[in-house]
């Protein structure tokens, strides 16, 4: 195969990420294999290494872009949504759900976490609780960052979990596994979400957090 040349760095390492992605979804991180990068790439073993310095590095960089592209389209979802007026609420939350993960990216993105590759997770996952939290503020005043994180925290293990074993856990309970029926459930789940009120979120665990902000003055601090 004749070796791809490329104008820029950032060209090549572009090219590199693309071949290793679809290579991946295949193989999973534990068989990402740098050969096979270089081959597909049309690149020479050395350049990879030049680039991303181990195999390690490569893992890493591709863990950030899967997750980067992720929380764009994530946070521009939420940005849309925002903007939408109360009837399109629904079918904007909705593909704020249906845009988190795109074909194979969910599992790319899960394989890459269960392999321990780095990224900017925390970065990304604030960047899309403070847009959370600011359409939850436009609807109910009284609500509070903390349950926006746990909301976050809920809807993504549920989403997460749709990719690792959505298909089979439908079937066992009952439901279809085609498109139409994934729909219905982001759709369900949008229609829940958008029901909640900051209020109906309390439980004991609320009380305890409101004690503890009480001062030995019997005043909250």
């Amino acid at each position: 195969m004749a070796r791809k040349t490329h104008s820029s760095p950032e060209i090549a390492k572009n090219a590199i990420l693309d071949a290793a992605e679809a290579l991946m979804v295949d193989v999973g991180p534990a068989g990402l294999r740098i050969s096979a990068v270089a081959k597909k790439a049309g690149m020479a073993h050395p350049n990879i290494i030049h680039h991303f310095g181990s195999r390690e590095g490569l893992i890493n960089a591709l863990a950030e872009r899967v997750g980067q592209r992720a929380t764009e389209r994530i946070t521009r979802a939420i940005d849309d949504a925002l903007r939408a007026p109360p009837e399109e609420r629904v079918n904007a939350i909705t593909r704020v759900l249906e845009t988190s993960y795109h074909g194979d990216e969910g599992r790319s993105a899960v394989w890459l976490h269960l392999s321990g590759a780095e990224s900017s997770l925390r970065s990304n996952m604030e960047q899309i609780v403070t847009l959370s939290h600011e359409f939850r503020k436009s609807m109910d005043p009284t609500a509070s960052k903390e349950n926006t994180n746990r909301l976050v925290m809920l809807v993504t293990l549920a989403l997460v979990g749709e990719v690792v074993s959505g298909s089979s856990i439908k079937e066992a309970l009952g439901f279809g596994t085609d498109e139409s029926e994934r729909a219905h459930f982001k759709q369900w789940l949008a229609e829940i979400l958008l029901n909640l009120r900051d209020h109906q979120l309390d439980t004991s665990l609320s009380a305890s957090h409101t004690s503890n902000e009480i001062d030995n003055d019997g005043k909250k601090s």
